[in-house]
């Protein structure tokens, strides 16, 4: 099975949730450009703690308070 068949739980997350990470940090940060680098700070977090991954029940729950 290829990796384009079976995307990988961290690309799903990201796929799922980045848009929607980086509109609240615009939101609250009232900056795109911070916004923009606090959402990448926050999935190379995710990224660095895989482990994180797998227990991860309320995804935006978990990006909000580690942005």
């Amino acid at each position: 099975m290829s990796a384009a068949t079976s995307p990988d739980p961290l690309h799903q997350l990201y796929a799922s949730h980045h848009g929607w990470l980086h509109g609240w940090l615009r939101r609250k940060l009232g900056c795109p450009e911070h916004a923009a680098d606090v959402a990448q700070d926050t999935f190379l977090r995710l990224i660095g703690s895989r482990d994180v991954l797998l227990a991860l029940c309320e995804p935006r729950a978990w990006l909000t308070t580690t942005a």
